[in-house]
């Protein structure tokens, strides 16, 4: 079987996780946990979930009357290209898509580009302390390790109460490091400027 699209991999592993659900369902619970770092519109949900079908992968059912919603779940095939997916070689590396250092990088060293570097920095450092927060945000959410999960709710009744097992968990921590990484960066610039960044030996 050709590799799927990490997208397409993001549609099975949440129905392997939820069960049967709508892509509304796939939208609600991407929104409320990878979609803090793998970006996913919603558009892309539909498309992957039609490719998926054709392929085999996933079942689509769709109610006769009332909203005619569809309802998205795993086959046996589907079920298979993931736990190879899963247990598979993963050593493709970290692919940086940051546009504040994309910005950086063109910078000029220069007395009025040292300013727009500082303006920079700011902006960029609170973008980041406010994605920290909403890390922070989840995690008062999360129950407790020796707590019970919430009861979940419908898909279309969904809060933004999230399941927590120890592997999410940990995604979790990495985005929380990340951020705070970010944020001790872009001030380190922000109050000292760009030099004190340098990593050459003299600089």
């Amino acid at each position: 079987m050709p590799t799927l699209s990490a997208s397409a991999y993001v549609v099975l592993g949440l129905l392997d996780r939820e069960g049967a659900t709508t892509p509304y369902g796939l939208d609600r619970e991407i929104q409320q946990s990878i979609g803090h770092f793998w970006a996913f519109p919603r558009s892309q949900i539909y498309a992957e979930a039609a490719r998926l079908v054709r392929r085999g992968l996933v079942v689509e059912e769709r109610e006769s009357t009332g909203r005619r919603r569809r309802t998205l779940s795993l086959t046996r095939a589907g079920r298979d290209a993931l736990a190879e997916w899963l247990t598979g070689p993963g050593g493709q590396g970290t692919d940086i898509r940051d546009e504040g250092l994309l910005r950086l990088y063109f910078q000029r060293d220069t007395a009025s580009g040292a300013a727009q570097v500082r303006r920079l920095a700011e902006q960029q450092r609170d973008a980041h302390r406010r994605k920290l927060a909403g890390y922070e945000g989840i995690l008062a959410a999360a129950s407790a390790p020796d707590e019970a999960a919430p009861d979940e709710a419908a898909p279309e009744e969904a809060g933004d109460g999230i399941r927590f097992e120890p592997p999410q968990a940990a995604a979790l921590a990495f985005g929380l490091r990340f951020e705070e990484l970010a944020v001790a960066f872009w001030t380190e610039i922000a109050e000292h400027g760009v030099s004190t960044m340098d990593p050459r030996p003299g600089a």
